[in-house]
């Protein structure tokens, strides 16, 4: 009887160690994806920008009456994906904290380094914008 129950523990202790890993993996493709959206808002800005400065005289209708220069567009998101970058890299580092409190083994992850990466040439990508080297 008490083998039986020994083995019950040991399965029952490798399936929550196959759980815990499989949400440590969750939370790294989540990371990717926002690094993937972040990056499409990021770059589709900054080409915005550099078009607008091209034409100099773009503006884009919001709504009636109202209209942008599409160099502010461009900025918005800029800002937008890198804001939308920093805020998922803490979330995903939040989440693989509390994961590892509960005994999984951490590691670096490349995608939280990508993620950081990114979000300083958004920065970089807004101040060209700004500046307008």
């Amino acid at each position: 009887m008490t083998e039986i129950l020994s083995d019950t523990t040991q399965l029952a202790n490798a399936r929550t160690d196959m759980a815990l890993e499989r949400s440590v993996m969750a939370a790294e493709r989540t990371l990717l994806a926002w690094i993937r959206t972040a990056l499409a808002l990021i770059s589709f800005g900054f080409t915005l920008g550099k078009l607008a400065q091209a034409l100099d005289s773009a503006t884009v209708r919001l709504l009636p009456g109202r209209e942008m220069d599409i160099v502010g567009v461009a900025y918005y998101l800029v800002v937008l994906g890198t804001l939308a970058l920093v805020v998922a890299a803490v979330q995903n580092r939040i989440e693989v904290r509390a994961l590892a409190r509960q005994g999984v083994t951490r590691r670096p992850g490349l995608a939280f380094l990508v993620a950081v990466l990114l979000s300083v040439f958004g920065m970089f990508a807004f101040t060209d914008l700004v500046t307008r080297f």
